[in-house]
């Protein structure tokens, strides 16, 4: 009896931790609409300002590879 229980024990833990798993591999849900990528912030900028491209809000990140145009 205590073999089963500890059996039993065992696959609830491991599917806890699967569960929990799956739960932290959900994707954070952003609150801005990804643009673009450009060399320099004016580039980025322009677009930002741009009707087409921009939005009300936009915004320019600077990261490694130059600039990322971000809407709100």
């Amino acid at each position: 009896m205590k073999i089963r229980t500890a059996i039993a024990a065992g696959v609830f833990a491991i599917g806890a931790v699967a569960a929990a798993g799956v739960a932290s591999a959900a994707p954070t849900p952003m609150h801005t609409d990804f643009i673009g990528n450009y060399a320099t912030y004016e580039a980025c900028a322009a677009d930002g300002n741009s009707p087409k491209t921009g939005g009300t809000q936009w915004e320019c990140r600077e990261v490694v590879g130059g600039w990322d145009l971000y809407t709100y």
